[in-house]
């Protein structure tokens, strides 16, 4: 009986242990271990090992938020083609996406995207959530830009109606170069398919947001009247 009980005993304080010590080890060697990876599969560096993604890496240097601004901040891939609204949702997309890519990779030989048309998708590819996750206090910035300050308060009351508003849906409506500046030249450097076009795009930052601020400022101003006539 009493070697029975000393059995017990060691039995028990064995799962105490593997509970107390072990599970939590595992558990945080985990979290180490995926925290190491999504960092590690996030950046230009590995992106770019897909020999299709060269160009967007070369425009991204190129842009602010690849680097070339007065503090040196990188925007890294996944800062903007990922969601941040929840891990869960990170993490899966960051899967799927990268099986997609995977896929669209393998087959590229046979079917080649229609990458001036993708430009045109950029909704599809780049994720609010992770502009604002950068931007945070965004709403209540202040600006000496009016059609800027116009257009984000248009933004985000549009956000506040889930989409039943006047103002842009998506930060790409306005600023529709974030991130890749001259794309449409590093693509016609780098694929034979992409066909050359006299006028290049309006590069990040320049007049094309410029307009299209003052565009969505005037939408914004008009609104008040147009419902007052409603």
């Amino acid at each position: 009986m009493a070697k029975r009980s000393k059995r017990f005993s060691r039995r028990l304080l064995l799962i105490l242990v593997v509970l107390l010590l072990v599970v939590p080890a595992a558990i945080a060697a985990a979290w180490m271990g995926t925290e190491t990876m999504i960092k590690q599969t996030s950046d230009a560096e590995f992106c770019t090992h897909c020999h299709t993604m060269e160009p967007m890496a070369i425009a991204h240097t190129r842009s602010k938020h690849g680097g070339d601004n007065p503090a040196g901040l990188v925007a890294e891939c996944t800062d903007c083609h990922l969601p941040h609204d929840n891990a869960a949702n990170h993490l899966f997309a960051k899967a799927t996406t990268g099986l997609r890519d995977l896929w669209a990779q393998t087959i590229y030989p046979i079917h080649k995207p229609d990458w001036i048309g993708k430009l045109d998708e950029r909704a599809e590819y780049v994720y609010d959530s992770g502009c604002l996750h950068c931007h945070s206090a965004l709403e209540r910035a202040t600006t000496d830009d009016p059609a800027a300050s116009a257009a984000h308060s248009a933004y985000f009351a549009n956000a506040d109606a889930e989409g039943g508003g006047q103002g842009p849906s998506s930060c790409v409506d306005c600023h529709e170069h974030v991130g890749h500046e001259d794309l449409r030249n590093a693509l016609e450097a780098h694929f034979d398919e992409v066909p050359e076009v006299a006028d290049e795009l309006v590069p990040e930052g320049e007049e094309h947001d410029e307009e299209d601020s003052a565009e969505h400022a005037a939408k914004a101003r008009a609104r008040p009247s147009e419902s007052a006539s409603s």
